[in-house]
């Protein structure tokens, strides 16, 4: 797997089927836990999904997983959790139970009564900003 950190709260997921983890951190200098917090949903998710596209005989291997996040204060915590699934070759009448099924993955379920997840997917490739 591949993790890309883009930025202080921005990250991508990608290259799920590959032995290990390789994390590329671009400018910044270290990977921080809040990062990884936040990659541990992204990945707890794509097992739930790629569950999901074994039942459906779909390829996974083009995934991307981008995710946002921003804070709260007082006491700091996560606020919100955005999180875009692109996947090209999902069949268009799966794209909303894919949604359902991706707020299934236990970390979501843990954290979803105190930080606000929004995941949407998308049949399409992703394309860096």
């Amino acid at each position: 797997m591949k993790i890309e950190v883009l930025g202080q709260t921005e990250l991508r997921l990608s290259d799920w089927e590959e032995d290990g983890i390789d994390i590329m951190l671009g400018k910044l200098p270290r990977f921080s836990a809040l990062a990884m917090f936040v990659a541990s949903l992204g990945r707890c998710t794509f097992a739930v999904i790629d569950h999901y596209a074994l039942r459906m005989d779909v390829p996974i291997e083009n995934i991307v997983t981008h995710l946002e996040w921003d804070f709260d204060e007082e006491p700091t915590r996560f606020k919100t959790i955005t999180m875009k699934i692109y996947w090209p070759e999902v069949p268009e009448k799966r794209l909303a139970s894919v949604e359902r099924a991706s707020h299934k993955c236990a970390i979501s379920n843990t954290i979803k009564d105190c930080v606000e997840i929004k995941t949407t997917v998308l049949k399409e490739v992703y394309k860096a900003s």
